[in-house]
Formats: C-alpha cells, sequence, structure tokens
C-alpha cells in the first residue's frame, strides 16, 4: 500500500459535496468463472447457478448469474460514488429479470434524498442489460460516518 492510499482517507468529502441528482455509472460483462467463484464463495450452489444441464431444464434455459452477485457489482457504484466515509444502512432490491452468463449490465446509482440531520444519502439504483432491460432495481441509505 502507498502512502497515498494509506492516507487518502484521512481527507473524506464533506456531507453537504453530495448533491441530489449527483450519479456514478459503470458496465460489466459477467463470465463463467465469475458466477463458479461467487457460488463457491456465497456457499449458494443452486443448479440453476452452477449446472448448465439442470439450468437447461429450467424455465431460463441456461444458468442464472446470482442476483446478490448482480447486487454486489451495485455495491461497487456505491463506493465510487460516496468514496470513503460511508456505510450502508439500509437497501431494497427488486430482481426484475435474469442475468445470464455473458449479459453486459449498466449499473447507475443516483442520488436522490439527503437527511441532512443524520448525514444520511438516499440513492435511487437501476441496472440494465445489453439492450436496456430493467433487470435491478431498489434505493438504499447510507450513512456519512464521522472518524475519530
Amino acid at each position: 500500500m502507498t502512502v497515498a492510499a494509506a492516507t487518502s482517507w484521512r481527507k473524506l468529502p464533506s456531507f453537504s459535496n453530495f448533491q441530489i441528482g449527483r450519479k456514478h455509472t459503470i458496465a460489466r460483462t459477467f463470465t463463467e468463472s465469475e458466477v463458479d467463484a461467487f457460488g463457491y464463495l456465497s456457499g449458494d450452489l443452486n443448479p440453476l447457478h452452477m449446472d448448465d444441464e439442470f439450468a437447461s431444464h429450467s424455465p431460463f434455459g441456461r444458468r442464472v448469474v446470482h442476483g446478490l452477485l448482480t447486487a454486489a457489482v451495485v455495491s461497487r457504484v456505491h463506493t465510487e460514488l460516496t468514496g470513503p466515509g460511508f456505510a450502508c444502512v439500509g437497501q431494497e432490491l427488486r430482481f426484475l429479470k435474469p442475468v445470464f452468463i455473458g449479459d453486459r449490465i449498466t449499473v447507475e446509482v443516483t442520488i436522490v434524498g439527503k437527511k441532512e440531520a443524520k448525514r444520511i444519502l438516499i440513492m435511487d439504483t437501476i441496472v440494465r442489460k445489453q439492450r436496456g432491460e430493467a433487470v435491478l432495481s431498489g434505493l438504499s441509505a447510507f450513512k456519512h460516518l464521522r472518524l475519530k
């Protein structure tokens, strides 16, 4: 770790710097090895996610990416939007459609509200597949921390 990386958290942005409407977006594609690794790491070995043959007989016709793997990318976008110094205090997600191995998703998180007294940001999330189809949506609340 560099000295700059080790000390960057010491200069946290002020809560007032975060304005309603500020957003951050990333895009990524899920690979088979990522889905497998997530399954083993999380212990979610449901054959719908892990077994090609089983999944081919499901209504989806193929393996489905774990919903929480998609949600993990949402967490990354939250972190990139706020930087250090925030902690998640609430989240509601709706899984609207399946994401498949090889799908490219775009995750967009937007600050839609602020609770000044409690130093909480409210953020809206939308995740879309490559053709614009919404696959996940939700709201989250992140508290701005006061470090000692």
